[in-house]
Parts: C-alpha cells; structure tokens; sequence
C-alpha cells in the first residue's frame, strides 16, 4: 500500500508505471517519494516500496 497524493492505493512498481496507470504525462511531472524529488531520469528503475508518500505534481502551461 502507497499513499499518492494523500490517497492510499495498492501499487507495485516503478514511479515510471504508477504515473503511466494514472494517465499522467510523465514529462510535465515532478515526482517526490518520501519528501524527497527523484530525478526522471531514475523513475523508471526507482520501485516504490509499501508504505511510501508519493506526492505528483503536474506542471500547466496557461495564459
């Protein structure tokens, strides 16, 4: 069990996946585990373990 923004959900895998199972586009995310950023270019290799804090952040572009 994780918590992902304050949500717990039953995930196994890597940051790279959980993003892709939520439909989000990797490429205008910023990913803490933990408290903690991870770098993307660690986030397919860099496997969430039970109990980890996931926060997400989207970036949205706007005028």
């Amino acid at each position: 069990m994780i918590r992902v923004n304050d949500k717990e959900m039953e995930f196994c895998g890597s940051i790279l996946q959980l993003l892709l199972s939520l439909n989000l586009n990797p490429q205008v995310c910023a990913v803490l585990v933990n408290g903690e950023i991870v770098k993307k270019e660690m986030w397919e290799n860099f496997l969430l373990k039970d109990g980890d804090y996931v926060e997400i952040v989207s970036f949205v572009g706007g005028g």
